[in-house]
């Protein structure tokens, strides 16, 4: 940070400043400021000083005054920005970077900042255009144009990139970060040969991108095999295997479905060709992993994967299987689903996502996948857990379940807001909450949840029925045993594109409480669960005006927390009376028999 200079005490307090002695430099600044409570280059510095002693309230306050007092002051706006930053309050940063640029447009570090900062936030058009300015800026530094590149990959526009990209490697052809994402980027446009090309020109280079090089001599292979009429038929299918994720839930049991139904398949992972052996629960799927990196003729590609991850393979169709969770899929996903000769995707409200997109309805389909009782739920026993009042758990009559990444589209903010309203210290009931895939941070990050919540509902933690919250990690048996302890699941997230857990729930006989929008609408009804009515409006991160990075500039559903509350309270007072089951409903209705069929009858005339 710099600062304007005035007045003897402001120099030496300068001085100070750069050697270190922060104290005495801000005893010097207080005291400028005691003489003249609208010095700018006092309040400057004394902001520019706090800051570097952490403390970002008051330097905040500060800055604030002084570009209340001069708002031309630019790098009184550029401090204040920083600090903002540093606190979270990144919109509020965005505010004051926008406005110097604008006043400021050749001011490089304000184009640098402002650009890094957009893209963060999942603005990554907003970022492009301050990259790209900061790049003309500063023709001579390849760093810049590789950050801008990122940037445009990021927002779908990978042939740009590539330009960018190959023009900083006919400068600096050492450059190793250009040439890893020139190889990803001509992999996203379905180019293998170029990509290994770009990393292995006279032989692997140094610092190339092991993955890349890998994914890149597969394709290739592939796209040869394709061409070999003397090789048996069949579906490649790339999926997060080696990856706990819902894509990966979803690859696997189809592999196996539409194993069972006689097709001939070859897999390939994130990375390229894997052992598939570790990651296969399955017992069939291990059985038959070895033949399942055999080399076949593939009809077409089917990975199941968002569409950024998705990687064309020359000459051999692509479909990918997805899915989004709300009413419109970002636009970077538009570019790159165009590419693609045909979508699927497991409910209407994605199909309805990607045309309101501008995806051609023709080249989308829907598939609904399975829903199974998990192998790892037979036989699983509750775990001996004390709630937070010494009383065990499974002493609660009424046991609310919620499995959830500590993500703001799962509207944690919300389910605690609803908790805290519809609860109280004498209900027999208890949230159980488990939060992320384990982590110590976490445990904070929910309480900090909580007591935002306190602050929006004006009442206490105390005063609500008991919050067991588990952020430790747990293996999929104890997984399973925090199934077996719920009595019901509740969600209030803004969208979902399926949700395994509230299925897995609901097939183990958890009375299901959800909002009525997105994928519940496909295999919920009011017969089965209580659904809660919604809104649409801005997806924004909880107690902010910044939006959910990956919905930036998107809309999701909003929850009313009124009948929710209603709802929750319902059914603790009379869990009887208010019971609904949808353990048949969904076991019945939706057989990765019947997902399988589904799947190849979509997949009919693809390639042919």
């Amino acid at each position: 940070m710099d600062s304007r200079f005035m007045g003897q005490d402001i120099t030496h307090a300068t001085e100070h400043y750069r050697a270190g002695r922060h104290d005495d430099a801000l005893a010097l600044v207080e005291q400028a400021l005691h003489e003249n409570a609208n010095d700018c280059a006092a309040l400057n510095l004394a902001g520019v000083i706090l800051y570097g002693m952490g403390r970002l309230d008051e330097a905040e306050g500060r800055l604030s005054r002084l570009v209340t007092l001069d708002p031309l002051f630019f790098q009184a706006r550029i401090n204040l920005a920083v600090i903002q930053q540093a606190k979270g309050a990144r919109m509020e940063a965005v505010a004051q970077f926008r406005m110097v640029a604008a006043l400021m447009p050749e001011r490089l570090e304000v184009q640098d900042r402002l650009g890094n900062l957009l893209h963060g936030l999942g603005d990554y058009a907003g970022a492009s255009r301050h990259l790209r300015r900061s790049a003309r800026l500063a023709p001579d530094d390849p760093d810049r144009r590789v950050l801008l590149s990122v940037s445009l990959m990021s927002n779908g526009e990978h042939a740009e990139a590539c330009t960018i990209l190959t023009g900083v490697l006919a400068q600096r052809p050492d450059h190793t970060d250009a040439r890893n994402h020139l190889s990803a980027c001509l992999l996203s446009l379905g180019r293998p040969d170029l990509a290994e090309q770009a990393l292995c020109d006279g032989g692997p280079m140094p610092g190339a991108d092991a993955d890349v090089i890998a994914r890149a001599r597969l394709y290739r292979r592939i796209a040869d095999e394709a061409g070999r009429p003397q090789l048996p038929d069949g579906l490649l299918v790339r999926a997060p295997f080696s990856v706990l994720s819902g894509y990966g839930d979803f690859a696997q049991h189809f592999v196996r479905s539409l194993m069972e139904r006689g097709q001939t398949l070859r897999l390939a992972g994130l990375k390229g060709e894997e052992s598939w052996r570790p990651f296969f629960a399955d017992p069939i799927l291990q059985a038959a992993s070895r033949r399942l990196a055999e080399p076949l003729r593939s009809r077409l590609a089917l990975s199941v994967l968002t569409p950024p991850l998705v990687e064309p393979i020359p000459g051999v169709p692509t479909v990918n299987y997805t899915m989004f969770e709300g009413p419109r899929i970002p636009d970077s996903w538009a570019v790159c689903s165009r590419g693609h000769d045909m979508v699927i995707v497991p409910t209407d409200s994605s199909r309805l996502a990607w045309i309101a997109a501008g995806h051609p309805e023709d080249r989308i389909h829907v598939c609904p996948p399975g829903i199974a009782p998990n192998p790892a739920d037979a036989g699983a026993m509750p775990p001996s857990i004390m709630g937070p009042r010494g009383r065990p758990v499974m002493d609660y009559r009424v046991r609310v379940l919620n499995i959830s990444d500590f993500v703001a589209r799962k509207n944690l903010d919300g389910l605690l807001r609803v908790w805290l309203r519809a609860t109280r210290a004498d209900d027999d009931a208890i949230l159980i909450l488990k939060v992320g895939k384990g982590g110590a941070s976490l445990a904070g990050e929910v309480r900090r949840l909580v007591e935002q919540g306190m602050r929006a509902t004006g009442r206490r933690v105390e005063e609500a029925a008991p919050i067991a919250l588990l952020t430790d990690r747990y293996d999929e048996q104890g997984i399973a045993s925090l199934y077996a302890m719920a009595t019901h699941y509740l969600s209030l997230s803004h969208g979902e594109g399926w949700d395994l857990p509230i299925t897995r729930a609901g097939c183990l006989g958890a009375g299901l409480i959800a909002p009525r929008h997105s994928a519940y609408t496909a295999y919920l009804n009011d017969g089965v669960a209580h659904l809660i009515p919604c809104t649409t409006g801005p997806a924004l991160m909880p107690y902010s005006n910044a939006y959910y990075p990956p919905f930036h500039g998107l809309d999701w559903w909003h929850p009313d927390e009124d009948a929710a509350a209603d709802i929750l309270a319902r059914v603790i007072r009379d869990p009887v009376g208010e019971r609904r089951d949808a353990a048949r409903h969904l076991m019945d209705s939706f057989t990765w028999d019947a997902a399988a069929s589904r799947l190849l009858d979509a997949l009919d005339g693809v390639g042919r």
